[in-house]
C-alpha cells in the first residue's frame, strides 16, 4: 500500500507540474499553434498522471546504463572523474531533484506509518468511488431525460442515428459503443444542420467520447487534485476547438461566418454547462462561445517550419515530464535511516581498529563502532559484483570496497573499465 500510495502522488505530482508548465506557455503557443496541437499535447499531463512518470522513469533508468556502456568512462588517476559521463536527462533530473528530494523524504518518513497508508488508501478509495458513482449517475439521469419524448430523424443521411429531443439543450453526440446525435426540438436550415452534423461526425472520427473517458477516469483517480478538475474542462474546450478548426478547414470567410451563427443559434435554446461523460456537445458555456467564434474567422495554417517548431515543444514537455518524473521517481527512493542501519552488509576494519560499515548500496552505515558486532562480510566475488554495479551505473566506489579487494582484481577492474582505483594502505 505504501508503494500505491507513493506512486499515486508521485504521478499527481508531475502531471501537475507539467500541466502548469504548459499553461505558461498558452499565451505564446496560442498565437502560433493550431488548437489539434493544444487538444493533443493537453493529454501529455493525462498521461502522466495516469502512471507515464513510472514508465519514463524506467526507461530512462533502463536507458543510462546503456548510454554509460556505449561511452567508457575514461581514467583520470581520480574515481571522482567518472561523473563526468553522467548522462543529459540525469544532469536534468538533478535539478530538480535537489528541491523535492526533501519533500519525498518526508513522504516516506510519513508514509512508512501503517496507520498512515491504511487512512490514506480508504480515503482515497472512498473519494474515487464517490466521485465515479456521482458522475455516472448524472450521465444516466441526463440520458434518460434526452431520450424521453425523442423521436428519430429519418430524413437525414448519417452513418449514425440521429434523433430529436425537446429536452436538448443543443445538438451533441452520446453513447460510446452506440453513439447517437441528439438534435433540439427546433427547426434548423438544412446548410447549418449539414455543419452541425459535421461537427459531431468530426468527434465520433477521432474517438473523442473516449477520450474524455480516459480523462474522466483521470479524475476520479486523482479526485483530491484540484488541477485534475481543471484538466478535464480544459480538454474539453479544447477538444471543440480543434473539431471547429477541422470543420472550417476549407470553409471561406462566408462559410465561416455561416458556421458561427449555426453556434450562436444554437446557444440560444440553451447551453450545456456541466461537462457530462460520454457526451460532446457543439455548443459550450457563453465564456468559451466568444473565443470559439474569434477562432473560427482566424484559423491557423501551420507552414512546415511553425509545424516542425510545434513538434519540438511537444517533444520537449513529454521529455521535461519524464525528467521531472526521473528526478522524483530518484527522491522517492532515498532510504531512511532505518532502511540504512538494515542494509549494512560489508564491513572495513581501519588502522586504527576503528571499523566502518557499508549498505548493499555502498553507502556509509553511521552509529558504527568498533565494539559493534560486524555484519557478515561480502565474498571477493559479491564485492567485485558491487564494484562493477557501482562504475556502471557511475557511482563513486565506496574505499571501503577497494580496500577488501585483492590486488588482482582490483587491477582487473581497472584495465576493463580504463580507471586507476587505489588502495590507501598497500601491504
Amino acid at each position: 500500500m505504501t508503494d500505491f500510495i507513493t506512486f499515486l502522488l508521485l504521478a499527481s505530482f508531475v502531471g501537475t507540474i507539467l500541466w502548469m508548465i504548459q499553461n505558461m506557455l498558452t499565451p505564446v503557443t496560442r498565437k502560433y499553434f493550431s488548437q489539434s496541437w493544444h487538444y493533443y499535447t493537453g493529454l501529455v499531463p493525462v498521461f502522466f498522471l495516469l502512471g507515464g512518470s513510472e514508465i519514463i522513469s524506467r526507461l530512462l533508468s533502463f536507458m543510462a546504463p546503456a548510454h554509460r556502456e556505449a561511452n567508457p568512462i575514461p581514467g583520470s588517476g581520480a574515481i571522482a572523474e567518472t561523473y563526468a559521463q553522467v548522462s543529459t536527462v540525469e544532469q536534468t533530473a538533478a535539478h530538480v531533484r535537489l528541491w523535492i528530494t526533501q519533500l519525498f523524504d518526508n513522504l516516506i518518513r510519513i508514509s512508512s506509518s501503517k496507520e498512515f497508508t491504511l487512512i490514506a488508501t480508504v480515503i482515497w478509495v472512498v473519494g474515487a468511488l464517490a466521485f465515479t458513482v456521482v458522475n455516472i449517475q448524472r450521465y444516466h439521469a441526463f440520458k434518460h431525460s434526452i431520450l424521453r419524448g425523442s423521436r428519430a430523424n429519418n430524413d437525414v443521411q448519417c452513418p449514425v442515428q440521429v434523433i430529436v429531443s425537446p429536452h436538448a439543450p443543443t445538438p451533441f453526440i452520446i453513447g460510446l459503443w452506440n453513439p447517437i446525435v441528439v438534435l433540439p426540438d427546433v427547426p434548423i436550415e438544412e446548410n447549418k444542420l449539414a455543419m452541425i452534423l459535421s461537427h459531431e461526425l468530426v468527434h465520433l472520427k477521432r474517438g473523442d467520447l473516449f477520450v474524455k473517458l480516459i480523462v474522466f477516469a483521470t479524475n476520479a483517480i486523482h479526485w483530491f487534485n484540484p488541477a485534475s478538475y481543471a484538466m478535464n474542462k480544459q480538454v474539453s474546450m479544447y477538444c471543440e476547438l480543434s473539431c471547429d478548426e477541422q470543420v472550417v478547414r476549407h470553409m471561406d470567410a462566408a462559410g465561416r461566418r455561416t458556421y458561427g451563427e449555426t453556434l450562436l443559434s444554437m446557444l440560444e435554446y440553451g447551453v450545456m454547462r456541466r461537462n457530462v461523460i460520454c457526451t460532446s456537445s457543439l455548443c459550450n458555456p457563453k465564456k468559451h462561445m466568444k473565443r470559439r467564434l474569434t477562432h473560427l474567422m482566424n484559423e491557423k495554417k501551420m507552414k512546415k517550419p511553425v509545424f516542425l517548431l510545434s513538434l519540438v515543444v511537444a517533444i520537449a514537455l513529454v521529455g521535461g515530464g519524464g525528467a521531472a518524473a526521473y528526478a522524483a521517481g530518484s527522491a522517492s527512493k532515498i532510504p531512511t535511516d532505518k532502511q540504512v542501519v538494515a542494509g549494512a552488509n560489508v564491513t572495513v576494519q581501519n588502522p586504527d581498529g576503528t571499523t566502518q560499515s557499508f549498505d548493499k548500496d555502498g553507502n556509509l552505515v553511521p552509529g558504527k563502532s568498533k565494539d559493534s558486532r560486524a555484519p557478515k562480510k561480502l565474498t571477493t566475488g559479491e564485492i567485485v559484483d558491487r564494484v562493477t554495479k557501482h562504475i556502471e551505473k557511475g557511482i563513486t566506489v565506496p574505499q571501503g570496497y577497494i580496500e577488501e579487494l585483492p590486488q588482482k582484481n582490483l587491477d582487473a577492474l581497472n584495465e576493463r573499465y580504463h580507471l586507476k582505483l587505489q588502495k590507501t594502505n598497500k601491504n
